[in-house]
């Protein structure tokens, strides 16, 4: 409508409030648009993700923190360290505030196998009932877990003592 509502006649304006008493009737009767994003909004603000998948989130974002992804986003290392006749380090000795990125993404991998190693172990206690898996798998999460850290510890000691 092109004019104003207060220049309809009493008819018309009547007239128009029938029509939408009956496009209201309609809109009750089938669900429109706005119901359904007003449903399709509820359900996504009452969704509660599993305890596990937020763990996994959480893991993964202090791996990516404490291997140094930060300071590989934002200082854009060298990727390895030409030392020449052909070779290669993944880290620059004698320096812990500098850190290349080879060597980054090694730590971040050992620390999610350190991580996946504790994870084991915590899994083996559901499995008290069977010794024999418990073991097994603990085993393997405590490996897991103790060669990581051999292998982090001794970077730092390759950095500090390169010869």
């Amino acid at each position: 409508m092109p004019f104003h509502l207060f220049y309809l006649t009493r008819i018309h304006k009547r007239r128009l409030l029938k029509r939408l008493m009956k496009m209201s009737r309609k809109i009750r009767k089938n669900p429109s648009w706005g119901h359904s994003i007003r449903k399709a909004y509820t359900k996504i603000a009452a969704y509660r993700p599993p305890r596990s998948l937020i763990a996994a989130i959480v893991i993964g974002i202090s791996i990516f923190l404490l291997g140094g992804g930060i300071y590989n986003i934002f200082m854009e290392p060298l990727a390895v360290l030409p030392v020449g006749g052909g070779r290669f380090l993944p880290f620059i000795p004698y320096r812990l505030n500098e850190q290349l990125l080879v060597g980054s993404i090694g730590v971040m991998v050992l620390y999610a196998l350190g991580s996946i190693g504790l994870i084991l172990i915590y899994y083996s206690t559901r499995y008290i009932h069977n010794p024999r898996y418990t073991s097994i798998i603990m085993g393997i999460g405590a490996s897991l877990f103790l060669i990581s850290f051999i292998i982090v510890e001794s970077i730092l000691f390759w950095m500090l003592h390169y010869q």
